[in-house]
């Protein structure tokens, strides 16, 4: 089954960081929001829906958005998927897009993390993995240990992803960090989960981004006659991801997800040109590049670290810097990395592009790590 590709008409972010607290987050939607539409050349009438996805931001916030940029009245819809937020609205605009409810959609991925997170949120009582301390870090630490046991692959390796994504994020100006790293400093980065440091881990972060997607009756309107990047297909999985209690890091859910996006897109893994990679750790962008079959099993640390998943290797991962250094706003996310492929697509990247490139993918999980219990999945395939 697939459906009518998307056209990405303009995309606007804000840089993602650390905010005050008098820095909202329907101020930082707005923001976003508003660079789409300049970037689009296209006014607030032009939008038939707005699709909002976020986490922490309550009840209604998309409503709230909705009202501060002008779009109140409009049909206005809230989607929380955790780290995949993002992503599942872009989804949903586009099928909206697709089965003709639309013709001009705006989808906002944000969230303020700062003054709503860090130090206020607490483990539910009742998680008994979290009260045995079987949260998110621990929990690719397993990953990391089990990796380099069945393959070999030597903490070196792995913490070369951190090197790399921040050596890409030099060049991203909407990267919270925008500072190269050498190895040296991750390995004796603060231990946050053995073998994982500091620098393994995703910041918290705040931010905003914004995706205006078209119909090409919605093209028309604005005005556009000129080749735009298209979204051929987002697709949606849920699951854990092993197939039953053996390796944590077989990725059954990536293997799923991978499966669905190439049949909505008709795209193969052999003409992905890039990545956006939901690399909340180091080790994570490694298993999950294996579990989409990007990268052949076992092998995707020593890739890192020869070179071919960096700029002018095999397969660029990550050219905005991925979690770990652009930051990861878990709202945010999904819809940054569709920015960041337009912007590869179009070739208006700089510094970090991706040179030829035609065809891009990004990759977001939100939910557990590893174990049974479940999460999802969203897969983003574009082409220019």
């Amino acid at each position: 089954m697939t459906l009518a590709p998307a056209h990405v008409a303009g995309v606007g972010m804000i840089r993602f960081g650390k905010y005050p607290a008098d820095v909202t987050l329907e101020g930082m939607a707005v923001r976003a929001a508003r660079a789409a539409l300049e970037d689009a050349g296209a006014g607030l009438d032009t939008v038939d829906g707005l699709y909002v996805g976020h986490v922490f931001g309550g009840p209604v916030a998309g409503q709230r958005i909705a009202a501060q940029l002008g779009l109140d009245g409009r049909p206005v819809s809230n989607h929380e998927n955790y780290c995949a937020s993002g992503a599942t609205a872009v989804r949903e605009a586009w099928v909206a897009l697709a089965a003709g409810l639309h013709d001009v959609a705006l989808v906002i991925g944000v969230e303020k993390m700062t003054d709503r997170v860090a130090g206020g949120v607490r483990p539910d009582p009742g998680d008994l993995d979290a009260a045995v301390g079987y949260v998110m870090a621990a929990g690719h630490a397993m990953s990391a240990r089990r990796y380099m046991a069945d393959h070999g692959a030597t903490r070196d390796q792995i913490a070369a992803v951190a090197v790399k994504n921040h050596a890409h994020s030099v060049h991203n100006p909407y990267a919270q960090y925008q500072k190269p790293i050498d190895l040296a400093q991750v390995l004796d980065a603060r231990p946050i989960a053995e073998p994982l440091g500091l620098l393994d881990c995703s910041p918290i972060s705040d931010g905003a981004a914004a995706v205006l997607l078209c119909s090409p009756a919605g093209l028309r309107r604005l005005g556009i006659t000129a080749s735009t990047p298209r979204v051929l297909g987002v697709g949606l999985v849920s699951g854990s991801v092993q197939a039953g209690l053996g390796d944590p890091n077989a990725e059954d859910v990536s293997r799923r997800a991978g499966e669905q996006t190439w049949e909505l897109s008709g795209v193969g893994p052999d003409d992905v040109d890039l990545v956006e990679m939901h690399d909340c750790f180091t080790i994570a962008e490694i298993v999950r590049m294996e579990g989409l079959g990007l990268v052949p099993r076992g092998e995707g640390a020593a890739w890192t670290a020869a070179g071919h998943t960096g700029l002018g290797g095999r397969l660029p991962v990550n050219p905005s810097g991925g979690l770990l250094s652009r930051g990861h706003p878990v709202g945010a996310t999904g819809a940054a990395q569709v920015c960041e492929l337009t912007w590869q697509l179009r070739g208006d990247a700089g510094g970090r592009q991706v040179e030829g490139a035609r065809t891009g993918l990004a990759y977001c999980k939100g939910g557990t790590v590893n174990g049974t219990d479940g999460g999802s999945v969203t897969t983003v395939v574009m082409s220019r």
